[in-house]
């Protein structure tokens, strides 16, 4: 059964996001490992909201277990004159929402991704994602969580011709070289808050929202993720409100 984000999902297969230290987990746990992965609502940024049940991530670390709650829904963001956005906790569910925007009209094949994060995501999948079924919404939910985590689903979005040319923002080097960039007309935001946490303290916040917003106005379609390993949830919805109030402040 694929919920595509309709209802809250209970993951316990030993695949994608779940499979990370699954026999150590289940070790420690007594029992098989699973993940949550949430439900979509169509609402406003005040909705994007921590949960203290969905426990959507999950590793060892020097033998113990760490796990990390997640967001209550995932958030489709409409704002006037601003394109659409789509806020959850994981990365790789941007792939799904990639392929959902295509299947919309919003994007085309082939777009350019500006990918804002403090890791490459770039990780190599042996798993293939078939071109053929890129407007099959079923097939792509199911690829997302079952054949990738959250490092390794931009490759595969590479290899099917979802994505083209790709913009790397990961250091400060990269936000200075594309403070005004421009991107193409069919081109995607893909923002990972932990840009913001404290490993990446070091470069000046306010350059950070700087560089989003200007391409917040110009990309054709936004995903954020809110990455519960690696950075505070409450850190990550505190900057993600901060832009959103700016530029919509801005944009009045």
């Amino acid at each position: 059964f694929l919920t595509m984000y309709k209802s809250l999902y209970h993951f316990t297969q030993n695949l994608g996001n779940n499979a990370l230290s699954y026999d150590e987990r289940a070790k420690i746990l007594w029992k098989n490992p699973y993940l949550v992965i949430p439900k979509r609502i169509f609402w406003t940024i005040d909705d994007v909201r921590i949960s203290e049940k969905n426990m959507v991530f999950e590793e060892v670390e020097n033998g113990k277990l760490k796990s990390c709650f997640g967001l209550e829904n995932f958030v489709n963001i409409s704002l006037p004159n601003l394109p659409e956005i789509v806020v959850f906790d994981n990365h790789n569910h941007a792939l799904f929402f990639w392929c959902e925007a295509i299947q919309w009209g919003i994007l085309e094949p082939n777009f350019e991704l500006i990918h804002i994060d403090e890791h490459s995501d770039l990780w190599a999948n042996e798993n293939i994602f078939d071109p053929s079924q890129i407007a099959n919404l079923e097939y792509a939910w199911d690829f997302t969580n079952f054949s990738c985590n959250v490092g390794n689903y931009i490759v595969p979005a590479q290899r099917a011709g979802i994505v083209g040319k790709m913009i790397r923002i990961e250091n400060e080097f990269q936000l200075d070289e594309n403070l005004d960039y421009t991107p193409a007309k069919n081109s995607v935001l893909n923002l990972d808050l932990d840009f913001f946490s404290p490993d990446l303290s070091h470069i000046d916040d306010n350059k950070k929202i700087a560089c989003i917003k200007n391409l917040l106005k110009k990309v054709k379609y936004v995903t954020i993720c809110t990455s519960p390993y690696f950075i505070e949830q409450w850190r990550a919805l505190t900057i993600l409100r901060r832009i959103i109030t700016e530029i919509t402040t801005e944009q009045n």
